[in-house]
C-alpha cells in the first residue's frame, strides 16, 4: 500500500489531544514512560507513538528531517501533515530517527541560540525498548530527586554527547524516545549520568 495514503488518526482533534496531553506528561517529567494514543494505521517501520507524534506536532511551519530508514514515509507525513523536508538536520524543526545506531551526532542539529532557544530541533528517537530501569540516573526539573530510564539501541558516545548537552543551556535538542505506544522525554535541561 501506497504510504501516502494510510490513514492518519481516527478522529483526527481527540486523537491528537490525546497525543499531545502524553507529551506534555512526559516533558513535564523527564523519564516518565507515558502511553500515547495510536495513530490508525502507520508507515511500515514506525511505532505507533512515532507516527502519532508526527501527526501531533508537525504541519506546514515545521521542517521535518527524516533519517535513511524513515525516508520512505515522507510521503504519508506530507499528505497528513503538509510538513517540509528539510534537507539537513540543521535545518529541521523536528528529526525522525528510526535507525538509532545511525543517528548523526547532537551537534548536527540545530540547538536554537541564546535569544531564541525554542528555534532548536526536537529528536524523536525510536527505539526498540524504553523501560524505568536503573540504565540512566536523571536529574533536573520536573524530578522530585531522581529518575532511571533505560533505552535500549543507543551508541555509549550518544549518552556520552547528550550526558554534556545541558552546559550549552539555553541552547540545545529535547528528545523524546518512542517504542511501540510508548514514550519518555529527555528535556534539555535534564541531566543524565550513565
Amino acid at each position: 500500500m501506497d504510504h501516502a495514503v494510510l490513514p492518519g488518526f481516527a478522529d483526527a482533534v481527540p486523537d491528537a489531544q490525546g497525543a499531545f496531553r502524553a507529551l506534555l506528561e512526559a516533558m513535564s517529567h523527564p523519564g516518565r514512560i507515558v502511553a500515547v494514543p495510536p495513530a490508525l494505521a502507520v508507515p511500515a517501520g514506525f511505532d505507533p507513538a512515532t507516527a502519532a507524534l508526527l501527526l501531533t506536532l508537525c504541519d506546514s511551519d515545521t521542517p521535518v528531517w527524516l533519517d535513511a530508514a524513515a525516508e520512505p514515509a515522507a510521503p504519508w507525513l506530507a499528505f497528513h501533515t503538509g510538513a517540509p523536508r528539510a534537507g539537513q538536520p540543521s535545518a529541521a524543526s523536528f528529526a525522525v530517527v528510526l535507525s538509532p545506531a545511525t543517528m548523526p551526532p547532537l551537534d548536527a542539529f540545530n540547538w536554537g541560540t541564546d535569544e531564541v532557544p525554542e528555534a532548536s530541533t526536537t529528536l524523536i528517537v525510536q527505539v526498540s525498548r524504553l523501560s524505568d530501569g536503573a540504565t540512566w540516573r536523571l536529574r533536573g526539573p520536573g524530578i522530585k530527586s531522581e529518575a532511571q530510564l533505560s533505552v535500549a539501541g543507543l551508541s555509549q558516545d550518544w549518552v556520552r554527547q547528550r550526558a554534556a548537552l545541558p552546559v550549552a543551556f539555553p541552547r540545545g535538542v529535547d528528545v523524546v524516545f518512542t517504542s511501540g505506544q510508548l514514550i519518555a522525554a529527555l528535556p534539555r535541561t535534564t541531566m543524565l549520568e550513565a
